[in-house]
């Protein structure tokens, strides 16, 4: 029995009725890693040769075994365990038979356990090309039902009547053509001679009458366009301008599926027509918009660095004949200002994060910039803290530092103050940074935020940011710039 037991091509194991591990073959020895250990109780099994649920690190639990529940007199299979063997996960598929003896007890229980990675590795290949095939089924049933869904609507839209298709169009805002290749004839329905600035009814749609009204630097690239997409069987889209007669100019966007005879050859093309000019200003606008970010940041480093090398210069003018150690100071003072506003310059074009914050918070980065502006004035400048500092969204910290620069570089250079303070509040629901002078002050109704880029960029970060800016000042009286926001 022995014999015919290490013949069999897959693992053998057996228990005996006192749950005590019996006999191993040697195929059985080489899947599990170890040979038997006689004292191995049912609970230690799992753990002793590492039998884990399929995918988890859980260990497999011991009454779910087939070789215990064997010893209950069930017949099982299971497929869902794997065994580990230092770098190595084999998959295993395990049957459980009791063996009964004259009397009907379960005298022991045999398990037969094979290696089955090369079948789980086929049925992940199987599942992964089913998935994929499905997938292809999906997205090629979606192509072709919105292929139909396409013919199908310029189809019902040439078959509907003139006030039908009228009415859809004003809806959507879509023209529709057919242009005949056979025939040289492109019929148009009043919405595509609306969108060329024409009138429906004064003008006889054609090839011809659309030319005219394409822009004269687009028509070249639309008509190879046209042409490539006929060649190549592929659809037709591209975005271009019209000139309406009145001299305006409106982006459309238009989109052809071309027909083609046995013979492969381009016999029509039916398309629609939308325009997207609204969309077109839109984008516009956003440019105009980083344009002025861009501006705001090149403004906030060169005018803090340029205001800093100014005091620098003033400063060592005025020790320049008494002491040329403190004149040498400053000069490296300015050099380093120079190095700094040419780093920050060139970081505001590309839109990162200031020099101060990168390796702090606000809080940290504030106080580095009113040091440095202290070493180079007369001015009493006092930095505090109320709080808890926390952590706020990167272009937060970023615009509240710039609005901080702004107002500390207008007090320096107007206010002619002979204190200033810079305070900025942690609390639960707000976060607070304060700029106050006690210098000349100033009419706020007076001086609109357009006369200087400082104010107005401060209002226009503020705003970005979802931030209350509020400027309290009087003549004789000093500023107080406050920026509320809740983190």
């Amino acid at each position: 029995m022995t014999q015919f037991l290490e013949a069999i091509p897959v693992g053998i194991g057996i228990i005996d009725a006192t749950d005590r591990p019996y006999y191993f073959n040697q195929r059985g020895i080489e899947l599990m890693g170890k040979g038997l250990d006689p004292a191995a109780t049912p609970e230690q099994i799992p753990e002793i040769y590492q039998c884990y649920v399929t995918g988890t690190d859980q260990i497999y639990p011991t009454e779910k075994l087939p070789i215990m529940r064997a010893l209950s007199g069930e017949r099982t299979t299971i497929d869902d365990v794997e065994i580990r063997q230092n770098n190595a996960i084999i998959p295993i598929e395990v049957w459980g038979t009791p063996v009964f003896d004259e009397q009907g007890k379960v005298a022991y229980a045999i398990a037969a356990f094979q290696d089955i990675t090369e079948r789980k590795q086929a049925e992940k290949l199987l599942a992964d090309y089913n998935r994929t095939l499905e997938q292809q089924v999906t997205e090629r049933t979606l192509l072709l039902s919105e292929e139909i869904q396409e013919r199908q609507r310029v189809e019902n839209a040439l078959r509907q009547s003139e006030e039908q298709r009228r009415l859809a169009m004003n809806v959507g805002c879509i023209g529709s053509w057919d242009w005949n290749m056979v025939e040289n004839t492109l019929d148009c329905d009043d919405n595509h001679i609306r969108l060329l600035g024409l009138v429906p009814g004064e003008v006889e749609s054609s090839y011809q009458v659309w030319r005219d009204r394409v822009h004269p630097e687009e028509i070249d690239r639309i008509e190879q366009a046209i042409t490539a997409s006929l060649e190549t069987h592929t659809d037709f889209e591209a975005e271009y301008r019209v000139i309406h007669p009145d001299g305006s100019v409106h982006w459309l966007v238009s989109r052809g599926r071309g027909f083609y005879n046995a013979a492969g050859q381009h016999v029509r093309m039916l398309g629609v027509l939308l325009d997207i000019s609204d969309r077109k200003r839109a984008e516009q606008a956003s440019i105009l918009e980083e344009r002025n970010r861009m501006a705001r940041e090149i403004h906030d480093t060169l005018a803090q660095s340029f205001t800093g090398i100014l005091l620098q210069v003033g400063a060592a003018t005025q020790v320049l004949a008494d002491d040329q150690e403190a004149t040498q100071l400053h000069l490296e003072m300015i050099e380093e200002l120079a190095r700094t506003g040419l780093a920050e310059a060139r970081r505001s074009v590309v839109a990162l994060r200031p020099q101060l914050l990168e390796e702090g918070n606000l809080e940290n980065a504030l106080h580095r910039l009113v040091t440095q502006m202290r070493s180079t004035i007369d001015t009493v400048l006092i930095y505090e803290t109320q709080g808890t500092a926390y952590a706020l969204p990167a272009d937060v910290e970023n615009n509240l530092l710039r609005i901080g620069q702004e107002a500390l570089t207008n007090a320096i250079k107007y206010a002619c103050a002979s204190k200033i303070r810079v305070e900025l509040v942690y609390n639960e629901t707000q976060c607070i940074l304060q700029v106050k002078d006690d210098g000349r002050g100033f009419g706020v109704g007076s001086i609109p935020l357009s006369s200087g880029f400082g104010l107005l960029g401060m209002s226009e970060r503020a705003e970005r940011i979802g931030a209350q800016l509020t400027i309290q000042s009087q003549p004789g009286q000093g500023t107080e710039i406050i920026v509320t926001i809740n983190p």
